[in-house]
């Protein structure tokens, strides 16, 4: 079981290293949103930038931040959560609740949408897409790319969960602490 919590703890590392170095793609995003609407304003279009490459350009940024912080995310339990099923209950209710939905339900939804885009980004390279946009960018892989390499993020961040709710639920009382979950962490702090 500690190898178990090691891999998790190396997962999670490896999550929150990404999740920081792409974080820098914020400031870029700001910059860029900016800048496209103050040149919107005043009229001015910069040669070869127009407006539409540059809001391109922003969902292309929005997409590689929100796809390589979806594994950070989920394991800081930083999600969308409907924690009303929670509101009382125990921690090793709530852990065994967070075991059964990683195992019957977010490892198969990342299987499938990792198959499912995985096609997406494939198809986009072979057909070398791009912008429908005359004015657009080209290279539409790269966008459908962040979203394959988020997905397999958000797929790693669920086996990490997993393990970590295994050795919480079945594992030596002495990796308990280590092994919580971020889903009760909250709850077993408050409750100490």
């Amino acid at each position: 079981m500690k190898s178990m919590l090691d891999v998790s703890d190396r997962i999670d590392r490896v999550l929150d290293r990404v999740a920081d170095t792409i974080g820098w793609l914020f400031i870029l995003t700001t910059i860029v949103i900016a800048f496209d609407v103050v040149t919107r304003k005043i009229g001015y279009q910069m040669p070869g930038m127009g407006s539409t490459k540059l809001q391109e350009l922003e969902w292309h940024l929005h997409t590689a931040l929100f796809s390589f912080w979806l594994g950070a995310a989920y394991i800081h339990n930083s999600h969308v959560r409907i924690d009303i099923a929670y509101i009382n209950a125990k921690p090793r209710t709530i852990v065994f609740a967070e075991f059964i939905g990683c195992l019957f339900f977010a490892i198969p939804y990342c299987l499938l949408a990792l198959y499912f885009s995985a096609d997406f980004t494939w198809e986009a390279w072979v057909d070398n897409e791009a912008s429908p946009s005359s004015n657009g960018l080209p290279f539409r892989w790269i966008p459908k790319g962040c979203l394959t390499a988020g997905l397999l993020l958000l797929f790693a961040g669920v086996i990490s969960v997993l393990m970590r709710s295994i050795v919480y639920l079945y594992g030596d009382p002495d990796l308990q602490g280590r092994a919580t979950p971020a889903v009760i962490a909250g709850k077993v702090e408050a409750s100490s």
